[in-house]
């Protein structure tokens, strides 16, 4: 036959390829979003917890009222997905929870998720947990403490106390001068912290890690072999001031310096 070709190869090569899974289909997913408006005390606090999706946090403004912004995905025609609720707290604040819809997942696991955005106003706290997605907190006037399984945490130009923590996931963060006289601290198990600091900071600064250090700022630091974190750093950046905590046991720590003309970090 031309080409060298033989019956019996085109037949096995024709058996190969029928052989062959047929291109999977695209399952289709559906969004459902809604919005709504809370009332809230000044100077109370508002405790999100979402183990479902991600949750993002903006400055709301100077009106005691959070809005809030849900988007639940979901497989079309599968499981209805997580049930949102908001109640009031005893303190005048809020609580957002998230919780498994009415139908359980099937066996090959979750085929929904819910995301949340929060508007938050000038001086209430923010209080915001995930289980394995990411958290992205920026321009708040306000206190803020999150935690996350192993989900990635992003914080910006906040202007109040910030504590993260997490389990597996990445910290960054940028964090403004001179906004708060108490401590602000990160934790990791195993990721990455990155924090950036303004050329016009005032701080002292802890570092733990048995990772790679790497800064800006002039750092002592003392090995401690037998130990895990097995490198302690310290520095004191500007005047000194507010203690600045960054601790990870086998995570890479990032101390930076930005210049006040950088009118963002990405």
């Amino acid at each position: 036959m031309p080409g060298g070709f033989t019956k019996i190869t085109i037949l096995m090569l024709g058996a190969f390829l029928g052989a062959q899974e047929a291109p999977a289909v695209e399952e289709a997913w559906e969004k459902i979003s809604s919005q709504s408006f809370e009332a809230i005390e000044a100077g109370s606090r508002i405790r999100v917890v979402n183990p479902f999706g991600s949750i993002h946090a903006r400055f709301g403004g100077y009106e005691n009222k959070v809005e809030i912004l849900s988007t639940v995905q979901r497989i079309e025609g599968g499981p209805s997905g997580p049930a949102i609720s908001i109640s009031p707290a005893d303190d005048g604040g809020l609580d957002v929870t998230t919780a498994p819809g009415p139908e359980p997942d099937p066996p090959d696991g979750p085929r929904s998720r819910v995301d949340l955005v929060l508007f938050i106003p000038q001086g209430v706290s923010l209080d915001a947990e995930t289980r394995d997605d990411q958290i992205n907190a920026k321009g708040l006037k306000s206190d803020l403490t999150v935690r996350s399984e192993k989900g990635d945490i992003r914080i910006r130009s906040v202007e109040g106390r910030v504590r993260a923590k997490s389990s597996r996931g990445r910290i960054a963060v940028s964090l403004e001068t001179d906004v708060t006289s108490e401590s602000q601290d990160f934790s990791t198990e195993t990721g990455d912290i990155e924090v950036y600091l303004w050329e016009d900071a005032n701080l002292e600064v802890d570092i733990a890690t048995s990772g790679e250090i790497s800064t800006d700022f002039s750092v002592s630091i003392e090995h401690r072999r037998y130990e895990e974190p097995g490198k302690r750093a310290v520095a004191t950046v500007g005047k000194g001031g507010p203690k600045l905590s960054l601790y990870t046991k086998r995570g890479h720590v990032s101390l930076l310096r930005l210049q006040r003309e950088l009118a963002s970090v990405e």
